[in-house]
């Protein structure tokens, strides 16, 4: 695997990320745009999730960014509470889809936590994928989001133990999606997947596997 620091820029401010891809690059591959958790709790590119996912998909022959949100690491601005982030995801997709030996035609992306609610909110963001992974997300951001009229393929995968899954209102926004989710739950998980990331990463890279390649 190669790992590659990058900078590029949205609205005028640069942000800082990480481009992984196979070794061994021949003809073009799908690429993944990962979205990591909250600023104001840790949540950062080097997040466990969001590098297990990474490694993850590179190992099946993807490439992959990872990017610090405004106002983390290095990337400029500040955080917003999910209000402008997704100028960032947008930034990284025209990154992603230049990238040497990535087929800008096949891209795809995840998000994790809060990195889920700025896909949720963007209709704009949702559209420059082929396939979107929602990693424990929480309800509210379900409930809105313009996603539901999409035909994209969705997954949404979380833990026994998340609060997604006792809300009471879970199914009937699961029904409310056009193209009906792929939904599943790791069981003994919680929302930070301590220990259980493997079970999380096999799941999310067959769903790409399957709707990418």
């Amino acid at each position: 695997m190669r790992q590659s620091a990058v900078s590029f820029k949205a609205k005028g401010m640069n942000f800082e990320g990480i481009v992984a891809t196979p070794d061994d690059v021949g003809s073009p591959i799908p690429g993944v745009v990962i979205c990591h958790p909250h600023p104001l709790f840790g949540g950062n590119m080097d997040n466990n999730v969001v590098i297990a996912v990474s490694f993850a998909l590179v190992e099946q022959g993807f490439a992959t960014i990872r990017f610090n949100f405004r106002g983390v690491g290095n990337s400029d601005g500040e955080h917003t509470k999910g209000e402008q982030e997704h100028q960032e995801v947008l930034g990284a997709f025209d990154l992603m889809k230049a990238w040497p030996n990535v087929d800008g035609g096949k891209l795809g992306l995840v998000g994790y936590s809060f990195g889920t609610s700025v896909i949720l909110g963007s209709s704009a963001v949702q559209k420059k994928a082929r396939s979107i992974a929602l990693v424990s997300p929480n309800i509210r951001a379900l409930s809105d989001t313009p996603l539901k009229k999409s035909k994209t393929p969705t997954m949404i995968i979380t833990g026994s133990r998340d609060k997604l899954v006792e809300a009471e209102d879970l199914q009937d926004n699961l029904d409310a999606f056009a193209r009906s989710p792929r939904y599943e739950v790791v069981n003994g998980a919680d929302h930070f997947w301590g220990g259980l990331e493997r079970q999380l990463v096999g799941p999310v890279a067959e769903f790409f596997a399957e709707n990418l390649k």
